[in-house]
């Protein structure tokens, strides 16, 4: 991960976290995975949101969740939110702790 997917990556967990929970240096691999596992999830709260596209077969390696997350991260910071509004509010609760603790290296 260079530092402006690291940039990109912080953009969406402020957006979905709030603003001021991570900064491009505090972004790591877990914090990752655990951003790429909550808009995965996102998927199942709208049909017509599509905002990670699935891997054929197994789990995901971290160079295609950076590239996906990176993707979302720069549609936040040009100003397209309004579509990730709807499943904004669910993953922000759902995994507040779990990105807290990543962003730690916990």
């Amino acid at each position: 991960m260079d530092y402006y997917d690291r940039e990109y990556i912080s953009a969406v967990i402020n957006y979905f976290w709030g603003n001021g929970t991570a900064s491009p240096q505090s972004v790591n691999e877990r914090s990752a995975e655990v951003v790429y596992t909550a808009i995965s999830e996102a998927q199942s709260c709208s049909a017509s949101m599509d905002l990670v596209p699935g891997p054929s077969g197994g789990k995901p390696r971290i160079s295609y969740i950076v590239k996906q997350i990176v993707s979302i991260g720069k549609n936040i910071i040009s100003g397209n939110t309004s579509v990730y509004h709807v499943c904004k509010v669910k993953i922000s609760a759902s995994y507040k702790s779990e990105i807290t603790m990543a962003l730690k290296g916990i």
